[in-house]
């Protein structure tokens, strides 16, 4: 009888599904995976803010986005046809960038699979773009974050505040990505350079949100 008068459960919440994912132990080391390497697209930018007094071969610590910003505040010290220079560093950012929105995959597959798919394949696409044109594909980036953010946003993984955070840096970062020509302009360096800063906030924030998702750290934390 009682089993006849249970009430069936309603539809789970957004909220709700994110918690059962964080409980997953799969869900946990992607997580864990995913906050490290979040950050360590934050430690790649602040290392970038140090190229103009670390002389290293090469573009050393400038990723594009440094370069983009150097090309619109008239650097004088770039060389020719600076995009199409490879890069390694980033090659590495691109990777991070998908280490890290992969590991959102429980998360954010509960509002599209499509989008987190998309979302999390972009900047491999963009790493492929990259070796065979030498030039395309680094904005992959940029149009992944702007799908996680909207996702986010959905999932209620994080606050609003920060969600409106990640597609301001983006959309700002883009719009300089495609705005920036062969000569300067100085408003562009100023969005590239607003933009670079909420990124790096957005990330770190990202990368710890999924730190403290893992239940191992929390119990680390707590116990420290």
């Amino acid at each position: 009888m009682d089993e006849v008068s249970r009430p069936v459960a309603a539809d789970s919440s957004p909220t709700d599904s994110v918690a059962g994912a964080a409980r997953d132990p799969r869900s946990n080391t992607l997580f864990r995976i995913g906050g490290i390497a979040a950050l360590l697209v934050v430690a790649v930018l602040i290392a970038g803010l140090l190229s103009p007094v670390v002389s290293l071969p090469g573009l050393g610590l400038r990723s594009w986005l440094v370069v983009l910003f150097e090309i619109n505040a008239g650097s004088g010290q770039l060389p020719p046809d600076v995009l199409r220079v490879f890069n390694p560093l980033d090659v590495a950012v691109l990777v991070l960038v998908g280490v890290a929105f992969v590991s959102l995959w429980p998360v954010l597959r509960r509002v599209s699979r499509i989008l987190t798919v998309i979302a999390a394949g972009l900047p491999f696409i963009g790493i492929a773009l990259l070796l065979i044109t030498s030039q395309v594909g680094r904005s992959s980036v940029m149009g992944a974050g702007l799908v996680v953010a909207f996702l986010i946003f959905k999932s209620q993984w994080l606050g609003r505040a920060v969600v409106y955070l990640g597609m301001l840096a983006n959309a700002l970062l883009l719009v300089g990505d495609f705005a920036t020509g062969s000569s300067a302009k100085p408003l562009i360096a100023v969005l590239l350079a607003v933009g670079y800063m909420l990124l790096a906030v957005w990330f770190g924030l990202v990368g710890l949100k999924l730190l403290r998702s893992d239940p191992a750290l929390a119990d680390h934390q707590r116990g420290g």
